[in-house]
């Protein structure tokens, strides 16, 4: 028996799919790449937006066309919010967010003959889904430790495709990482929809208590965390992440706007002050840190001097990497209804304004960075792949770099002089022999 994984969106997905091939495995699967021919796919969807369902439709009827006699099974947030989309699309089983530790069962009978299987609950009630994966795909291993949202932003369809916060029990989370540790892991990313409300369900732990255990694990030398929100990133908690040992100094924000009016209107529950205040805060506790942030532009209602003062809080935060999106309609949610909806051209045109200034600031990290990293002070790449003599992979602070080794060094933090950059990438050579 065959079987392929397809996974479209969020991190959470990727670490599912990880997790489901292996449950396929556990049960006599052998996992082959998506477009072979197998009597199993399964796409695990995204619903972020309406593109997001398109894709998501797609992927279903290419995998039906790649395996004609094999079944599809259709997993994840559109397959939550539109399970009866899915199978007119083709699919053979259509499985909730809730009930992805089912598929191989599910896949099973598939096999057998049966057909129209649809598997999904209501994810408002649903407990955490235990999923879990042995052996990571990636040098940098994702860990889900949460699922679910509670926000409720304007413009967001995931808490009802993901409900609400569900966090992974401290002693899974540990075990997890204990044992890729023991592998060979070095670093992991944990993740979930919304990381920041991690233990808001669990009592007398956070995500900080949550990371100090972390970085006790033996053989754990690297920590990054899935999207913060500022409301989390008070005195105590930026005082914990201080004392984190492997904690690396590159924090990713979701702050969508640095304008307070149009934070509002989004639902989104700070000020551009408070999101100001709270990166500020960070450079205090850790003076090297650096930040990535999400953005988006041209959301109802945002006027022209709306759009300039998120440009003047970009310039202000010094953000390294900027993910810039247009707003677009997501039906379902409030955001859709709204009056003064941003015309497409201006849309397109502030996203292209605020990319320049997002590149201005970026040109001006990364000159720096190159100045201060050179032999006597490297900086130190996992290295996450490898092919002809050129090593990839990130810095500390999430910068990806390209340096030059003898042999492959996938999974090892290598001492890396930085020698130039070509665009956002840096250019270096290893320090080791």
């Amino acid at each position: 028996m065959k079987a392929s994984i397809f996974t479209l969106g969020c991190r959470v997905n990727q670490y599912e799919s990880d997790a489901v091939a292996e449950m396929l495995a556990g049960v006599g699967f052998e996992i082959v790449p998506f477009g072979e021919e197998c009597d199993i796919t399964v796409i695990n969807t995204c619903t972020v937006t309406a593109e997001s369902d398109r894709k998501s439709r797609q992927h279903i009827r290419r995998a039906k066309s790649f395996s004609p006699e094999g079944a599809v099974i259709v997993t994840g947030c559109y397959a939550q919010i539109a399970a009866e989309g899915a199978l007119s699309a083709g699919a053979a089983a259509v499985v909730g967010n809730g009930e992805k530790s089912k598929i191989a069962d599910i896949a099973l009978s598939l096999v057998n003959g049966e057909r129209d299987i649809k598997c999904v609950g209501d994810i408002l009630t649903a407990p955490y889904d235990r999923v879990s994966v042995s052996k990571p795909t990636r040098a940098r291993a994702y860990i889900k430790i949460e699922d679910g949202c509670e926000n409720r932003c304007a413009y967001c369809i995931i808490p009802k495709a993901r409900g609400g916060v569900r966090s992974r029990p401290v002693d899974d989370v540990i075990s997890e990482i204990s044992a890729i540790a023991k592998k060979g892991y070095s670093e992991v990313i944990l993740t979930g929809i919304e990381t920041a409300s991690y233990g808001r369900d669990l009592s007398g732990i956070g995500l900080s208590e949550l990371l100090l255990e972390v970085g006790r694990i033996d053989g754990i030398e690297r920590i990054t965390m899935g999207s913060l929100e500022p409301t989390v990133m008070n005195e105590a908690f930026v005082e914990n992440l201080a004392r984190v040992r492997g904690l690396l100094p590159h924090f990713h924000l979701s702050i969508q706007s640095g304008c307070t009016r149009t934070l509002n209107r989004m639902r989104r529950k700070y000020t551009a002050e408070k999101a100001l205040s709270a990166i500020e805060r960070v450079r205090r506790y850790i003076p090297e840190a650096t930040f990535s942030a999400d953005v988006i532009v041209g959301f109802p209602g945002e006027t022209e001097e709306d759009f300039l003062e998120t440009v003047e809080f970009c310039r202000r935060a010094r953000f390294l990497h900027l993910h810039i999106f247009p707003y677009s309609i997501r039906e379902g949610t409030e955001a859709a209804t709204m009056p003064d909806q941003v015309p497409e051209p201006i849309k397109k045109q502030r996203a292209a304004t605020l990319a320049a200034v997002g590149e201005e600031i970026q040109n001006e990290i990364l000159e720096k960075y190159i100045l201060e990293h050179g032999e006597s002070s490297p900086a130190y790449v996992l290295c996450e792949t490898y092919k002809n003599g050129i090593s990839n992979g990130h810095t500390e602070h999430f910068i990806e770099c390209d340096f030059e080794t003898d042999e492959s060094r996938i999974g090892e933090i290598v001492p890396v002089a930085i020698v130039g950059r070509l665009g956002s990438v840096l250019l270096g050579k290893a320090l080791v022999k």
